[in-house]
């Protein structure tokens, strides 16, 4: 049985716009994306109920049990006010605080196969980004996207999770850890599909353009030709008020093509946080801004870290020709290096796994807003966790207050 106009049997027209709302995101079907849109056309939203929309007290009560809520556009707290995606977004699922207007994040992203150096490059830029003062947000994935939350997460910073999923849906499943983390935190997960939602490919790059609008900027890690951060990449881009920020990688390495390609399209080149941290408007001081020696390092050690930068395994054999050392200096090298975390040898080579971190600077000035952590957040990474274990990247705070600002990045 099904009620006027094929609307469900319990729809009648005393019923509130919340109360329609809260069904028609509950109800199976169209991307939330599309549905978005023809509300933004100004459809009425009863119209596009259908017979198996879920009695609005039913999915209020399904959120209570999952510890989650529903907000709209105007809501306190609807954070894509400022900036709204394109296509629009209707709603938010969200478990933990609502996550704070675009202003006050910034974006890590990258693929899920990246580079063990990649992942701890991701790991430091996240947590130096938390100390900063800013958010960061990212999409859940294993890799790069799982790295920089945990970094936000060992900072004590605030983290956002955006996925394309329900939020009751252990995906991926080698990151329930970190979810577990985020929540007892005090960050924030965050989905535009109703409990139960599976992970379809179709989902995630119209994820992707969720986290771009949460986001004031874009900071690629790793990217090939195909990756899905290049979509997160252009949705800030073809806003024209996101920056977009890319580590950029050896031209052989198909991890980095995309990286490549969006520099040559005209993105900010990121060489260390402080690249980063002036792209934003913060004032980082002179000492700060020095590129580190790797002081620490005897001259061996440097060369062979140098050799390794581009993430990729290396045999001891081209190592010794790509750094003119002697077989007794580069053994010697590489065990110190080994022994530091610095680097892993395997039967199929050598590869770099961290970078020496510098000393910190103290941060002299206020942070962006952002919200504050209210759990204890005192729950360590599994080892097996991205980047876990790996000393940070050269990491410099800010001086004074970061402030963003809107500069057209294309990408």
């Amino acid at each position: 049985m099904t009620g006027p106009e094929g609307r469900p049997p319990w729809w009648t027209p005393r019923l509130g716009e919340r109360e329609v709302l809260l069904s028609l995101a509950a109800t199976p079907g169209p991307l939330p994306a599309a549905v978005a849109t023809r509300l933004a056309e100004g459809r009425d939203p009863s119209r596009l109920l259908r017979a198996h929309s879920p009695e609005p007290a039913a999915v209020a009560a399904r959120l209570d049990a999952l510890g989650l809520r529903l907000l709209l556009p105007g809501d306190e707290g609807w954070p894509l006010a400022a900036t709204p995606p394109d296509p629009p977004c209707a709603w938010l699922f969200v478990s933990g605080p609502a996550p704070p207007e675009a202003a006050a994040s910034v974006a890590v992203v990258g693929g899920r196969r990246a580079s063990p150096l990649r992942r701890a490059a991701a790991r430091s830029i996240g947590a130096g980004l938390a100390r900063a003062g800013w958010c960061v947000v990212s999409g859940g994935a294993v890799g790069v996207d799982a790295a920089a939350h945990a970094g936000a997460l060992d900072a004590g910073g605030a983290t956002v999770v955006v996925l394309g999923c329900g939020l009751d849906v252990p995906y991926p499943r080698a990151n329930t850890g970190l979810f577990a983390r985020v929540r007892a935190s005090g960050g924030t997960l965050a989905s535009e599909h109703p409990p139960g939602s599976q992970p379809r490919a179709a989902n995630f790059l119209p994820r992707n353009r969720l986290i771009a609008a949460l986001s004031t900027a874009v900071v690629v890690v790793e990217a090939a030709e195909d990756s899905g951060s290049l979509s997160t990449a252009r949705a800030a881009g073809s806003r024209g008020v996101g920056h977009v920020l890319v580590l950029p990688g050896a031209p052989w390495d198909p991890g980095a093509a995309g990286c490549n390609q969006l520099i040559r399209d005209g993105a900010t080149l990121v060489r260390s946080l402080t690249d980063i941290l002036e792209e934003l408007g913060a004032s980082v001081g002179a000492a700060a801004t020095r590129i580190p020696a790797w002081s620490g390092l005897e001259a061996p050690a440097r060369a062979v870290l140098t050799a390794l930068i581009d993430g990729q395994l290396l045999t001891p054999g081209r190592l010794a020709a790509a750094t003119d050392l002697a077989p007794a200096s580069l053994d010697a090298a590489l065990l110190d290096l080994e022994l530091a975390g610095l680097i892993r040898r395997t039967a199929a080579g050598v590869q770099a796994i961290g970078l020496p971190p510098a000393p910190a600077t103290p941060s002299t000035g206020p942070a962006p807003p952002r919200p504050e952590p209210n759990g204890g957040g005192a729950e360590v990474a599994p080892p097996d966790a991205p980047g876990a274990g790996v000393p940070p990247l050269p990491s410099p705070e800010a001086r004074g207050p970061p402030v963003a600002k809107s500069v057209p990045r294309g990408a």
